[in-house]
């Protein structure tokens, strides 16, 4: 009986060694991929800084650029056979989006439904580049002079489409909240955008879009040149 029961306490002792054996190993095995994990991120972290570190770097070297170009232009308008030419630049400018410009106007946040929900809640409680276009219409016919979506400017070319659930302007992917800047008559545009019935039934519970207007004083809305090339849009076309 003594001789049975020290068997089965060796056999018991060679189980509990190799569970043991078998626990450590999964531990280790563990936390190496947890290292590995935790080094990606890392490698991942020094990345993003590194960008954006570049992107700060290259929008600084723009600046740079742009104050160089308007002192340049300045001192031109000093000579009488040019200041005609420049003149007429400056106005093309302004109409084709390609220079910084500031004054009053409104600032209107739009936002998908809270706990948005696809299997129970309606398609509209989703802001769709249809609704975006559509309010920049709006925007447009209520006198804005020039507006900025997610900090993009606007130009007579204007490109906003749906890729999925994601909003593109000029190939730049957009995430809510959709932030539009427009600059104009404020009091104009903010009253066609709360009386307009599309959105007066965006805005109602059971679709859940969210949506603020901010009157402003003084707005600055950036050139369209300081993101973008502007000469892909207008490629195609060539004077008669």
């Amino acid at each position: 009986m003594n001789r049975r029961i020290r068997m089965i306490a060796a056999l018991m002792a060679v189980l509990a060694g190799i569970s043991s054996g078998f626990l450590v190993r999964q531990m280790m095995e563990t936390g190496k991929g947890e290292d590995q994990e935790v080094a990606a991120i890392r490698q991942a972290k020094e990345i993003l800084t590194q960008e954006e570190e570049r992107l700060a770097l290259l929008q600084s070297q723009n600046f740079e650029l742009e104050q160089r170009k308007k002192e340049l232009l300045r001192r031109l308008e000093e000579y009488e056979d040019v200041s005609g030419i420049l003149t007429e630049m400056r106005e093309n400018a302004f109409l084709s989006a390609m220079t910084d410009v500031e004054g009053s106007g409104i600032v209107l946040t739009l936002d998908d439904k809270l706990d948005y929900d696809p299997l129970t809640d309606p398609i509209e409680a989703v802001i769709h580049d249809s609704t975006i276009n559509y309010i920049l219409n709006l925007l447009w016919a209520a006198g804005a002079r020039a507006i900025a979506f997610n900090g993009v400017r606007l130009t007579a070319v204007s490109e906003i489409s749906c890729v999925g659930p994601t909003i593109l302007c000029y190939g730049i992917r957009q995430m809510p909240p959709y932030v539009i800047e427009a600059i104009g008559p404020g009091e104009s545009m903010k009253t066609a955008l709360e009386t307009d019935s599309y959105l007066v039934h965006l805005i109602q519970a059971k679709i859940g879009i969210r949506r603020t207007i901010t009157p402003e004083d003084e707005l600055v809305l950036n050139s369209f040149s300081r993101t973008h090339d502007f000469l892909p849009y207008i490629g195609l076309l060539r004077t008669p």
